[in-house]
């Protein structure tokens, strides 16, 4: 990593419309840039350390939607705290709370964060009195800026040269550029910007560190993975290796498992292992113990190579996180051994999920493991006689990678505290490597390895990987404390996401002439918000939607579940014309949309937004309906798109074998609810404790809204009507099975295949979930013709039975 000046770019840059959320930070910088931003028309709100310590309270802050946020928090002078405690607050100030902001506040199109590392972000020979927790914006912005590409980001680091209000300057100045480099300096207030160089080693370098059999090495997350590919290669010296892991050291596997690799018999050997003691296991359950039996397979098979390899290993179980456990061990290895020589803190854990989707539970487990227990072995080793410390970080952090983003941030706060301990630990050699993608199976998962190859970035090979850390061990330099591991084009990647730019509108216009035939329910176009979110007003009554009528509970008119998915497809295809709407995931009915009475009405809002584009064939967007009035969202859904539909395959049900009919007369006369346009269930053919075969034809969309301009070329996206009698033979099935009534509340999730032929009678294949247990019914349904052909198939599908509806069908 090389630092080079770079000028401001002359640019005109954007008024500050709208409102900006500050952080509180330590030089009294946050109300400088609030004054600065208001002269320039903003409004601004400062939010106080406290509230950033308790997530739940941000969501007090605002009410309006946020067009900024300018991330203070670890502009402070602070030193290394001397506990885990101290520690822990510093990081949810600093970077948890950032990633708090961006969840909540998702209309932010600007975000800056800065931090007091001396200008080079804690790099190169001086650092700032700032804490290395600030560094862990770079790996979370970088990160979201793979999944939201309309966001600009900027990560600005300073020394105590400027002024507050100079330092204020030139925060705004990077805020309101449209682009640019993510990562900018100000080491005594001269803007400076960062490149990766190659940094290829001598031959002639004389040897710097050369294990030998009396060493003492600790390794964290040495039992599987690259820490233990590369703990195998060092054990070949006979020396004292002590590996740290979260998991019990195991004991000899079951007989019943032990010979079988395919994963089909080991999955069929558990399920059965279930059935003979009496019991039922979920897919969930059984995928848990495949697998824990591969995780202990692998530690079993490593400790043995280790000692194959050489070495004296020992074994110990610890959360590195625990201050009071993963301590206890590092003094224990002091009190038994007198030494440790090296230490390679390779723990870590993924758990990727997009920002949006990640929940800050899993935030916190990801972020934890490397940060928590880098800081606890900077407070338990004893430098004056460590020869070596080696921290796997990762390229992710370096350069973000979508759905890691607690992943990227954890590693770029071990990129600092390496360069912390470099500068402070003069006897140890201390180097974080940023590994790329190993190209081994189970150290990097193949959908990570496909977005880096993507972007040119080639995957390590095992052999190459192992020797790249032998040299790095050997030849190294002891000024080169952050570098990068892997081939891939590390610069240009940056260049590229430093072009000054504008987002792009997602709205094509479509011919009014052929709207109604497009989108049957839609009244009109979505229009485009200036934060990039999609929005659509209508009004529901028996007037505009007279399908109402015919779901009705109560004598109170009903938006079905099933409605809810076409109308959200409808308004998210509309949107985005040039993508085809081809799944729907996790619809959720929150509240529902309810009319007090037949003629009644209630005002809605269609909001939508893409949330991220996860390859070039496929984009993800959040749809829900919300109550205008009451603000309250009523149904919410992720919207799966891809430039064309496709056929649907992979799709397995149990037969039922046995089972009795039952005439569709009496179901719709003593079980269901449903009016005339729901009575698309022609017959039910077999019915038993496991599901239902029945019959089913589509809706017609001129019945459903009694003609409405529509003609013969008009076809549904996901036909409501016949999707409905999925949740129909729910309601048929609980009724004969457990008589109670299950009304829909979850889809998990709903694929359509090719178009359904508007006049096709279909077969409907309708299996409960073992999982289920009254109150909760959880069931899959595939709709497919005579030859077998599948055109729709929804999975997960949940309801909430209770007995007093049962009174329902006899409105």
């Amino acid at each position: 990593m090389r630092s080079q000046p770079e000028p401001f770019p002359d640019v005109d840059l954007t008024p500050a419309i709208g409102l900006f959320l500050i952080t509180e930070d330590g030089l009294g910088v946050a109300s400088c840039v609030a004054e600065i931003l208001q002269q320039n028309g903003a409004q601004t709100s400062i939010i106080s350390t406290p509230k950033l310590q308790q997530p739940e309270r941000l969501v007090e802050l605002v009410k309006t939607p946020v067009k900024g946020i300018v991330h203070l928090a670890p502009l402070v002078p602070l030193s290394l705290p001397e506990n885990l405690s101290d520690w822990q607050k510093h990081t949810q100030i600093q970077a948890k709370s950032l990633f708090n902001l961006i969840q909540i506040y998702d209309t932010a199109t600007r975000i800056l964060t800065a931090s007091l590392l001396g200008g080079y972000f804690g790099r190169e020979s001086s650092c700032g009195p700032g804490l290395p927790t600030g560094g862990s914006s770079n790996g979370l912005l970088k990160t979201l800026i793979t999944e939201r590409q309309e966001v600009a980001v900027k990560a600005v680091d300073f020394d105590l040269t400027l002024s507050p209000y100079t330092i204020a300057e030139h925060i705004c100045q990077e805020l309101l550029l449209p682009g640019g480099r993510v990562e900018v300096g100000y080491p005594q207030g001269r803007r400076t910007v960062f490149h990766t160089v190659p940094a290829p080693l001598s031959p002639n370098n004389e040897p710097t560190i050369t294990p030998s059999r009396d060493w003492v090495l600790l390794v964290t997350g040495g039992a599987r993975g690259i820490t233990a590919e590369i703990a195998k290669d060092l054990a070949s010296c006979g020396l004292t290796l002590i590996v740290v892991g979260r998991s019990p050291e195991p004991s000899a596997e079951s007989p019943e498992t032990a010979g079988i690799r395919d994963g089909v018999e080991l999955r069929k050997k558990l399920l059965q292992r279930w059935r003979q003691q009496g019991l039922s296991a979920t897919p969930a359950q059984i995928e848990r113990q495949l697998w824990a039996i591969r995780r202990d397979r692998a530690i079993r098979r490593n400790l043995g190579r280790f000692r194959q390899a050489g070495a004296t290993v020992e074994y110990l179980q610890a959360d590195v996180r625990d201050e009071a456990e993963f301590g206890s061990i590092i003094n224990n290895i002091y009190n038994r051994y007198g030494r440790l020589d090296a230490v390679i803190h390779g723990a870590g854990i993924i758990e990727d999920k997009l920002i949006a989707d990640k929940t800050p539970a899993s935030f916190d487990r990801v972020f934890d493991t490397k940060v928590d227990s880098a800081f606890i072995l900077s407070r338990y080793l004893r430098p004056d006689s460590l020869k070596l410390l080696v921290f796997f970080s990762s390229v992710a952090g370096r350069y973000g990678n979508r759905g890691q983003s607690d992943y990227a941030a954890a590693n770029e706060v071990i990129n600092r505290l390496a360069w912390y301990l470099h500068r402070t630990w003069q006897n140890t050699k201390v180097v974080a490597i940023n590994w790329g993608p190993w190209d081994t199976t189970g150290m990097a998962s193949a959908e990570i390895k496909r977005q880096f190859r993507e972007r040119g970035i080639i995957p390590i090979p095992l052999a190459a990987g192992c020797q790249f850390f032998r040299d790095e061990l050997r030849c190294g330099l002891s000024n080169e404390v952050e570098i990068i591991a892997g081939e891939g084009p590390w610069e240009t990647y940056e260049v590229e996401r430093a072009i000054i730019k504008t987002p792009t509108t997602p709205i094509q216009k479509v011919a009014i002439s052929n709207f109604d035939n497009l989108y049957i329910l839609l009244p009109s176009l979505p229009q485009l918000q200036p934060n990039s979110t999609v929005t659509l007003e209508h009004t529901f009554s028996a007037t505009s939607d007279p399908y109402l009528l015919d779901h009705s509970l109560d004598g109170k008119p009903v938006l079905p579940a099933t409605g809810a998915l076409e109308w959200i497809c409808e308004f998210v295809q509309s949107a985005w014309p040039e993508w085809t709407v081809c799944e729907v995931r996790d619809l959720r009915v929150l509240q529902g949309l309810v009319l007090d009475n037949p003629s009644a009405n209630k005002t809605v809002l269609f909001k939508a937004k893409a949330s991220t584009h996860a390859d070039a064939e496929t984009l993800q967007v959040t749809a829900e309906i919300v109550d205008a009035r009451r603000n309250i969202p009523l149904y919410r859904a992720l919207a799966i798109l891809r430039p064309r539909l496709e056929a649907v395959s992979g799709v397995e049900l149990l037969s039922l074998s046995s089972g009795t009919p039952l005439e569709t007369t009496v179901a719709y006369r003593d079980y269901l609810f449903h009016g005339n346009r729901f009575h698309l269930i022609t017959s039910i053919e077999c019915v038993n404790d496991r599901g239902i075969d029945a019959r089913v034809v589509p809706s017609q969309p001129s019945a459903w809204l009694n003609g409405k301009h529509l003609d013969a070329t008009s076809s549904w996206l996901f036909d409501p009507g016949l999707v409905d009698t999925a949740p129909q033979l729910a309601i048929v099935w609980a009724r004969v099975q457990w008589d109670t009534t299950a009304l829909p509340s979850r889809f998990g999730k709903v694929v359509r295949g090719e178009p359904i032929p508007g006049n096709k009678p279909l077969q409907i294949q309708f299996r409960v979930q073992p999982i289920s247990q009254n109150p909760t019914l959880v069931y899959d349904a595939v709709f497919l013709d005579d030859t077998g052909k599948v055109y729709l198939v929804m999975t997960d599908v949940e309801s909430t039975c209770n007995a007093a509806l049962n009174r329902l069908a006899n409105q």
